[in-house]
């Protein structure tokens, strides 16, 4: 376990401790009232089964192993009164578990070390702003326009022409991927021996034969892809882009859980694998959450107050924007039957308390990744992978609820390839859809994770960004427009470069989707008409209108 992370896991082992007298006194005060009062102890039956319920799952994870266990006999012991059973509870065992609870919590909890929260992977503790590549070559020549090509787009790039070369970076630094650029197999054989310490690292071969020696020693070397030369470089960045998406997958998840302890332990685990986390303990909360925060999973507990994790399950599915949400349900229930009948109302997988935290990590990872890759196919464009145009507007009504509600400022942007079908006329539809990729792979490498890139139709594109006033989005597009301009793009051995123009419109001059996506489709119209590759916001547009007026 890291410093960073047994100092939260001690500091919430240590909230947990100072409180556990009141919980037992809760307990066992629930307890001797249910005993002195047996004909009105419904109310008082529920709270204490809850409480046991919490008890347990927050126990456990925490290290206090056999005060979570206690908890849970109590808690087991109970359900059938819950269920209107004959002789819901047997005195003489839940007298005995009640008068041993004080002195079982007094037990020391297991160390850190001793639990599993050590074996969870960190994918990442900060994303990166750039992917690291090498490239080794035994004529980086050959490799020069690849390279400028990577750079344009925002990758560092590192070239070598010696395996012992490196070897000493690999030492130093590992990148993200390692590219080999052959003429001869000789070259592939001694970058395995060196790349094999480096196994971890994902391994492109470029080869200028396509022998079976060739693709082999690929394949023995555990090669991620082959390609054979000369290449397109669209299929390498394709790979790439593939690689990014692995490294860089933010996942959101949405935690619904009244017992903040548990709930904090969660979030802190998953925030160590690389997720986002949000964490809301009143469930009248959860629709608001659900829209603003957008979450690729909702973890939920079962048992909660005045409303129950089944409860909260139809009430999110009542919603058509979230059908396919996974809900994943997070609770000490281990009877499969009760289970079954939770999983009816559209939940999709039940984990059960205590969980192992690389257990935990895998599995809300392996969920959230398989919503992405269904939504995706869903709601986004199948050549570029970004929003369609139908989500974009959704989107946009959500961010622009946000911005309302938080009194923020958002810009839209509308992005249009200049002379783009002079782009097809010459070169043709294929390059064409190379150069409207290479504005949507800028776009996703350029902006943060809070924006929303869209293709609006065609050679159009439209961009959301957040949190960001009208000279900011004209920077940050001006910048992308220029970056842009300097990236080549192949046709064979012709290389082209492209063009783009822009309109900017922001809230809260604009409040509305039609309003604020008609000013930037105007200002766009203004960047096109005052010649192109240039960038116009709704300022420069109502001074222009002002003047002619």
């Amino acid at each position: 376990m890291r410093p960073s992370q047994l100092k939260k896991f001690q500091e919430q082992q240590a909230k947990f401790a100072k409180g556990i007298g009141k919980r037992v006194e809760r307990i066992t005060t629930l307890w001797q009232t249910i005993q002195t009062n047996k004909k009105s102890t419904h109310g008082e039956l529920d709270e204490l089964v809850l409480e046991a319920h919490k008890l347990a799952g927050t126990a456990t994870t925490l290290g206090f192993v056999d005060l979570g266990e206690r908890g849970r006999d109590i808690e087991v012991l109970l359900k059938p009164s819950l269920e209107g059973q004959e002789n819901p509870w047997p005195n003489t065992d839940m007298d005995a578990l009640i008068a041993t609870i004080d002195d079982v919590a007094r037990i020391e909890p297991k160390r850190p070390e001793d639990l599993t929260y050590g074996e969870v992977t960190l994918l990442h503790e900060q994303g990166r702003t750039k992917q690291l590549v090498y490239v080794l070559a035994d004529d980086l020549s050959n490799t020069q326009d690849m390279v400028e090509q990577l750079q344009y787009l925002e990758y560092d790039v590192l070239s070598f022409d010696a395996t012992d070369d490196l070897k000493e970076a690999l030492s130093k630094e590992a990148p993200s991927v390692l590219i080999v650029d052959i003429n001869e197999c000789d070259l592939l054989s001694k970058v395995t021996k060196v790349w094999r310490k480096n196994s971890g690292i994902p391994l492109v071969v470029l080869s200028s034969t396509e022998c079976w020696k060739s693709r082999l020693l690929a394949a023995k070397a555990g090669a991620f892809a082959f390609f054979h030369k000369p290449i397109e470089y669209d299929d390498i960045l394709s790979v790439l882009d593939s690689l990014w998406e692995t490294h860089n997958a933010q996942y959101r998840v949405l935690i619904v859980e009244d017992e903040q302890i548990l709930a904090e332990h969660y979030s802190i685990v998953l925030q160590g694998a690389g997720m986002k986390t949000l964490i809301v303990d009143d469930p009248e909360h959860l629709l608001d959450e659900l829209g603003e925060f957008s979450p690729d999973l909702v973890l939920m507990d079962l048992y909660m107050p005045n409303c129950s994790g089944v409860e909260a399950a139809s009430v999110i599915r009542q919603h058509s924007s979230h059908t396919n949400v996974p809900i994943v349900y997070l609770s000490g229930e281990t009877d499969l039957k009760l289970q079954m009948k939770a999983l009816q109302v559209g939940a999709d997988d039940f984990l059960t308390k205590p969980i192992n935290d690389l257990h935990l990590t895998q599995a809300v990872s392996i969920r959230a990744k398989r919503f992405r890759q269904l939504s995706a196919l869903m709601d986004r464009d199948s050549l570029t992978g970004l929003l369609n145009h139908s989500n974009l507007k959704v989107a946009l009504d959500r961010e622009l609820s946000r911005a309302r509600r938080h009194k923020s400022p958002l810009s839209f942007v509308m992005i249009d390839i200049d002379h783009f079908k002079s782009v097809n006329d010459r070169y043709g539809h294929p390059v064409g859809d190379k150069v409207i990729k290479g504005v949507a792979r800028l776009l996703n490498y350029r902006f943060r994770k809070t924006d929303t890139c869209a293709r609006y139709g065609g050679e159009e594109f439209a961009l959301i960004l957040p949190d960001t006033p009208a000279d900011i989005a004209l920077r940050l597009i001006d910048e992308f427009r220029i970056t842009f301009a300097k990236t080549p793009f192949s046709n064979g051995p012709d290389t082209f470069y492209a063009t783009l123009s822009a309109g900017v419109a922001t809230f809260p001059e604009f409040d509305s989707v039609e309003s604020i996506i008609e000013a930037a489709d105007s200002s766009l119209y203004m960047a096109k008409e005052k010649g192109r590759n240039r960038v116009v916001t709704h300022v420069e547009l109502d001074a222009n209108k002002k003047n002619h007026a």
